[in-house]
């Protein structure tokens, strides 16, 4: 397929067509288009310009053999001036141009309504995940600040514990040494008299050693033997902490989780929707004049 670089204008024939007008079938080169544009005739003319364009390639009605003037509304298609009469008569329908800059407006329109959603979007998820990471490090905190406590406590426990252990020793140490003073002391008068005892044995004269035996008798039975007290004791019983009851000295810890919405919504039930009035819009063969009308076209009609 031959390229419309290769080819000339076909009004003067000596400059290079890069200009093919969709209304004519022409090419032209740049000062003809500007003369064509001038006439009254084919001041509404449009072009595709380029090195590289294709006339071949154009919007065509191959069923009747005509240009595609009209777009239709409903059926989303180019369509030619037969084509409304026969199969789009009550269709809504523009002219081909003015709905391609209508589509180009819409598309631009959507891509930017799309960019800018999905940046506000993004601006929330980049918000939401920052606050999200401040409430992190802000639960860990108190976690940390709750272990720390209970830690505390728990040191305390334990401090007070072995305090008492300790106090609890000292007097019974003290108690347990006074009874053993005494015991020790009543030992030394023991071994006293038992010296005494032991002197006696020298003693030929049987008088003077019976005033002595009955002596250190009454001695003896004046020793005072204490009863021996009632050892202490002490004892820790561990007492097994499940890790459930652990979990229990701690506050509670709660998640909101991911939820993602959805994007299209299911249609409502029971919702009418009321129907408009359909517009045509025509233009006179003629005079190129534009009107718009509810009324399908019709064939007698100047206006196509």
């Amino acid at each position: 397929m031959a390229q419309a670089a290769s080819k000339t204008c076909e009004i003067c024939v000596s400059g290079p067509g890069h200009n093919y007008c969709e209304q004519c079938n022409q090419l032209f080169c740049d000062g003809c288009k500007i003369s064509h544009l001038r006439t009254n005739m084919s001041k509404s003319h449009t072009f595709l310009s380029g090195p590289n364009i294709n006339p071949e390639v154009k919007l065509y009605c191959k069923e009747h053999d005509e240009n595609f003037i009209y777009y239709c509304m409903e059926c989303n298609t180019p369509i030619c001036k037969i084509c409304v009469i026969k199969k789009h008569k009550s269709h809504d329908f523009a002219e081909i141009r003015e709905s391609t800059e209508g589509i180009k407006a819409e598309v631009k329109m959507a891509i930017e309504m799309k960019m800018k959603n999905l940046q506000s979007k993004i601006a929330d998820i980049d918000q939401g995940s920052n606050q999200y990471q401040a409430d992190v490090q802000k639960v860990i905190q108190s976690i940390r600040e709750e272990g720390k406590r209970l830690k505390e406590m728990i040191d305390q426990k334990v401090e007070g514990l072995i305090n008492t252990v300790k106090e609890k020793d000292t007097r019974n140490v003290q108690t347990l040494q006074s009874v053993r003073n005494e015991l020790k002391a009543a030992l030394d008068k023991a071994k006293e008299q038992q010296k005494f005892y032991q002197d006696t044995q020298g003693i030929k004269d049987t008088s003077k050693l019976l005033q002595k035996l009955k002596q250190m008798k009454s001695q003896i039975d004046q020793i005072q033997e204490i009863q021996i007290p009632i050892m202490p004791s002490v004892k820790y019983a561990i007492k097994t902490v499940a890790e459930g009851e652990i979990g229990k000295l701690f506050g509670e810890l709660t998640f909101g989780e991911i939820v993602k919405k959805e994007e299209n919504p299911k249609p409502q039930k029971n919702v009418s929707v009321t129907p408009t009035a359909k517009q045509y819009r025509y233009r006179c063969l003629g005079c190129k004049t534009e009107i718009t009308s509810e009324k399908s076209p019709d064939l007698k009609s100047p206006y196509q």
